[in-house]
């Protein structure tokens, strides 16, 4: 470094041309990654429980769009959802027609960003993770096919074989598709090439698991079957069973009354396929949440005197840290985003961080019960941000602050709240809102 300073070490032309090369050279080099779509699967920044920062009060509503505004919205029911998010746009599915039509809006105003809706009847749209929008019509306003669709227009090119497909998810550059009785599953292109395909014993609903770049396939049965996507190879099985998913690892939950769950890792984007710890008479609590948070079940729990739990990386063999006082609550904890707050006998909480220390974030008072809003225990996690978990029933959103020990702010609704790409998402009749 001293020498690279030196004034005596002169450069063999001026400091402008230095500058002028430079930045062409990164002109070019931004030109080339914006002319290439990577392939690399797209993971969620804001996925198991994270939310965006709803500092500063109650938030405000963004937009909303519903029956009014909707072109060909089905008076018959239903209502809006957000069916797949890419970036800054958002597709929206609702009501139309025999079944469902899908819109392209930009996230941050709801504005369309297709001409017209694309009605799909019968079928769905998705996204892939390089942003394309593929569409299976069936029963819809053009012949029945699966479609790719114009990213910026909404017009579908040529048509493709429908292969009957009901359902869609988008898996790196190509589609997952289900098709309406739900048994077989296929991987197919932006152009309509069939990977693979698979026919499975009861009804499959496919989701996608980004961090370690599987598919994993919930059947009908309570099993699982975790997929390559590029090949339908099974990676792992189990059933019946429950798989939580985590940044690090999974967590899978074998049914009975043993209480068996087996926790594996992911190293360099992959499943290790061996477990890394195997806990019993235990269950997972709470969700969604970045790292599992366990404690004792049935016979387990019958003869213990006050709450017992542990906080695992299901990559690793050793638990992070456990919980274990005398004044605990053996009442189920709120896992929520990067918070957990456990209950106590008095009614207080404990809030604390979902990190490998088990940082103490604060404390929250015991339950108003003329407010049952505001009972932590009886709601629904949307997310959290900082200090602070959100979480909602059907008639309020509700933001408790371990810092201060109170309430953050309040919104009201009639309807659902979600957490959509770290943004809460609320659903109230036929109309879905943006809270900002």
């Amino acid at each position: 470094m001293r020498a690279a300073l030196r004034p005596d070490r002169r450069l063999p032309f001026g400091m402008g041309t230095v500058v002028m090369v430079v930045i062409a050279a990164m002109v070019v080099s931004i030109g080339a990654v914006l002319a290439h779509k990577s392939d690399t699967p797209q993971r969620q920044p804001y996925g198991f429980g994270q939310l965006r920062s709803y500092a500063g009060g109650p938030p405000d509503t963004a937009w909303t769009r519903g029956i009014d505004d909707l072109p060909g919205f089905s008076s018959s029911g239903g209502s809006v959802t957000v069916a797949d998010t890419h970036g800054g746009t958002w597709l929206l599915a609702y009501p139309s027609g025999l079944g469902r039509a899908f819109l392209a809006v930009d996230r941050r105003d709801g504005a369309p960003r297709w001409d017209k809706p694309v009605t799909v009847g019968l079928g769905s749209c998705a996204f892939n993770g390089v942003g394309q929008v593929a569409c299976a019509i069936k029963v819809g306003n053009v012949p029945d096919g699966y479609y790719l669709v114009d990213e910026g227009s909404g017009e579908l090119g040529p048509a493709q074989p429908l292969q009957d497909t009901g359902r869609m998810i988008g898996v790196g550059k190509d589609f997952i598709r289900v098709d309406q009785l739900g048994y077989r599953v296929s991987a197919t292109g932006p152009d309509g090439a069939t990977r693979w395909s698979r026919t499975f014993a009861d009804s499959a609903f496919p989701s996608y698991l980004a961090e370690a770049d599987l598919v994993d396939v919930r059947l009908a049965d309570a099993s699982h079957v975790l997929v390559d996507p590029h090949t339908g190879d099974t990676k792992l099985s189990c059933g019946p069973c429950t798989v939580s998913a985590y940044p690090t690892g999974l967590a899978i939950s074998h049914a009975g009354d043993a209480g068996v769950i087996d926790f594996y890792g992911f190293h360099n984007g992959k499943l290790v396929p061996k477990p890394t710890h195997t806990s019993r008479s235990m269950t997972v609590f709470g969700g969604p949440d970045v790292l599992p948070v366990v404690g004792g079940t049935g016979l387990a729990t019958v003869n213990q005197t006050h709450g017992r739990f542990e906080v695992r990386d299901p990559a690793k063999a050793q638990g992070l840290w456990s919980v274990d006082d005398d004044e605990l609550s053996k009442a189920r904890p709120m896992a929520c985003g990067k918070l957990v707050a456990f209950a106590r006998k008095d009614g207080t909480r404990d809030v604390m961080r979902l990190d490998s220390k088990g940082t103490v974030v604060g404390h929250l008072p015991a339950n108003d019960r003329q407010r049952p809003d505001t009972n932590l225990a009886e709601l629904r996690c949307v997310g959290s941000y900082g200090t602070v978990i959100v979480a909602a029933n059907d008639n309020q959103i509700t933001a408790f602050d371990g810092d201060t020990g109170k309430i953050a702010w309040e919104f009201p609704i009639n309807g659902t709240a979600s957490n959509v790409a770290g943004h809460i998402v609320v659903r109230q009749g036929a109309t879905i809102s943006l809270l900002r």
